[in-house]
């Protein structure tokens, strides 16, 4: 098996950080899961992740950045997931509602940690660096499908991207709001509702 040119591979210290990384994000998600994200202690996760809670301070400053670190690479996971499965003909529909169903169905799996993270993601301020940042792809990824659409003439080029991103991303919050945020609907509402408001949003957009 090729291995990497030693100038590229991590050296000992870099190697023990992202193990002693993996081991906090793997036992804040477990406890977050198991017990709650508000139940769930800084105390705990470093016993479970076998580090000093000095230590953990120095990965995440609080709960809510061990959230993101749990949070950012299953959403970077999903972003990829997502785009491996866009074919020529995938319609603007289509795509969307791979990249959002990607995100209900990871909420769905993990329903006591999707509270948290739709909190974090909807109703409360972002650190730029963090959260945020993290959106901005979210962001990114509607962008280059309606880009996509655009040049294969499926949707007009009428209106900012950004406000055309924007209106559809809003369709997705809404949507998760509603099931996850305050139970007025129902998963597979949920789902159905987003698709019926997306169609029409790129009828207008047509």
């Amino acid at each position: 098996m090729p291995t990497a040119p030693a100038s590229t591979r991590p050296g000992p210290r870099e190697a023990g950080k992202q193990a002693k990384r993996d081991r906090i994000t793997r036992a804040a998600r477990f406890l977050f899961e198991r017990d709650g994200f508000e139940r769930t202690t800084a105390r705990a996760i470093a016993a479970r992740a076998r580090v000093a809670t000095g230590t953990l301070f120095l990965y995440a400053r609080d709960k809510r950045d061990l959230l993101f670190l749990v949070f950012q690479d299953d959403a970077r996971r999903l972003f990829a997931e997502a785009g491996a499965t866009l074919r020529d003909d995938t319609s603007l529909v289509d795509a969307l509602m791979t990249l959002f169903g990607g995100f209900i169905d990871y909420y769905a799996r993990h329903p006591d940690l999707s509270k948290a993270i739709v909190q974090e993601l909807f109703f409360r301020e972002h650190d730029p660096a963090r959260m945020g940042a993290l959106s901005f792809e979210y962001g990114a990824q509607v962008s280059a499908l309606v880009e996509r659409a655009r040049a294969r003439r499926e949707i007009g080029d009428a209106g900012p991207l950004d406000a055309v991103t924007g209106a559809l991303f809003a369709h997705y919050a809404f949507w998760v709001q509603a099931w996850l945020g305050t139970r007025l609907v129902t998963r597979a509402q949920a789902e159905t509702g987003l698709r019926r408001a997306l169609e029409l949003q790129i009828e207008g957009l047509r």
